[in-house]
């Protein structure tokens, strides 16, 4: 009885803290992006989801669309590029999976203040991942350079084709 007891508090004790994690750091990137946007000096894009949505079926402005439509998300200005690097890697927008994101961005040669704040979190606070993030930096490393490419002049290729030339149908 005892055993059960204690189990069933660790149990809740640990889904505390899980829960705790997800707020803190949500929050956290959520202040750190809204500051990293105000410095990024790339250019807006000026799309919407709709207008996305109008591209062809098998265009990445298309797929990018969908990805925004599923996540009920807009294009955030200067910051287009992270959502084509989930269409294009498969990495979704949960916490942990953002994380493996941007471990798998530095195996790819990005680097950013933003970037390494998101890995010291990772280390810091998701150690029940690491496998993920470790794989996701391999992954990045495997993959031609897709952090400085132009994506907003190639809306209209074929997704599968990009992912060819970056060499993520591994992926």
């Amino acid at each position: 009885m005892n055993k059960s007891i204690f189990l069933s508090i660790n149990f809740e004790f640990q889904s505390t803290l899980i829960l705790a994690r997800e707020l803190f750091v949500g929050a956290s990137f959520d202040l750190n992006s809204r500051i990293y946007v105000k410095f990024k000096r790339t250019e807006v894009w000026g799309i919407s989801r709709k207008e996305l949505l109008q591209y062809p079926e098998k265009t990445l402005g298309f797929h990018l669309g969908c990805f925004l439509l599923k996540h009920n998300y807009e294009p955030q200005p200067r910051c287009e590029n992270h959502d084509v690097f989930h269409v294009l890697t498969g990495y979704q927008t949960d916490t942990a999976q953002e994380i493996a994101l941007q471990f798998f961005l530095y195996g790819n040669g990005k680097r950013s203040a933003f970037l390494l704040l998101a890995m010291f979190a990772g280390y810091l606070l998701y150690p029940d991942h690491y496998k993920t993030f470790k794989k996701a930096q391999k992954k990045g490393q495997n993959t031609c350079t897709l952090h400085d490419f132009k994506y907003k002049e190639a809306l209209n290729t074929s997704i599968t084709t990009l992912k060819i030339i970056f060499k993520i149908n591994q992926l």
